[in-house]
């Protein structure tokens, strides 16, 4: 490639909408999924990242006679996906997904094609992801995993003791619900996962 390719407006096309795609995945995770920090911000490097990947994966497969078989196997890398290290919820992995899905249509989508359709595409996309985000998630709750020592509160008549217990010694407030897991005699401990209200987003939530 010389320099006058870089300067072909097909070229310049392909790097606004490299760009545009970066742009709308950031709109994405860091207005919705980290809003307020209620999210791992290292999963915002991730969305970002592999949004990347997929998009110049797409254009090479584009602008590249592939066989089939081959193509599918590539994208069923992205199938098997495993984070190791971390667990994702649900909500993770959507956004996950959807960060993919954007890159895929940004780059599949003929270079031809009205500028406004493409905006329009991703508008909608982002909004449905937005509004059902502010819908579900707008009570600001959030539940954590907590390995308890008190077992003769964990009764349902002890609830109140057991609240107040909880935000003595965690500073867990504004309860809604608390489930109990499993229970270890031997050890005095129980597993309880407690659902509140995080106002200020200063937690995290646990799977």
């Amino acid at each position: 490639m010389n320099i006058k390719e870089i300067f072909d407006p097909d070229w310049q096309a392909l790097f606004i909408r490299f760009v545009f795609n970066i742009l709308m995945v950031f709109i994405l995770t860091r207005l919705f999924y980290y809003h307020k920090g209620k999210g791992k911000q290292g999963l915002l490097f991730t969305y970002l990242s592999i949004s990347s990947l997929v998009f110049i994966i797409c254009l090479i497969l584009s602008a590249v006679p592939v066989d089939m078989g081959f193509a599918l196997g590539l994208f069923a890398i992205f199938s098997i996906l495993r984070f190791r290290s971390i667990q994702l919820s649900p909500r993770e992995l959507t956004y996950l997904f959807v960060s993919i899905g954007l890159a895929v249509y940004n780059s599949l989508t003929n270079i031809n094609t009205n500028v406004i359709r493409i905006l329009v595409g991703n508008i909608l996309i982002i909004a449905v992801v937005g509004i059902t985000e502010r819908l579900l998630f707008r009570t600001g709750e959030i539940s954590k995993m907590i390995s308890y020592d008190r077992l003769d509160l964990i009764n349902e008549e002890s609830r109140p003791l057991l609240e107040k217990d909880l935000e003595e010694r965690f500073g867990i407030k504004e309860i809604s619900r608390i489930q109990t897991g499993d229970i270890d005699a031997v050890k005095n401990r129980v597993r309880l996962k407690v659902t509140f209200r995080d106002r200020e987003g200063k937690n995290f939530e646990d799977l």
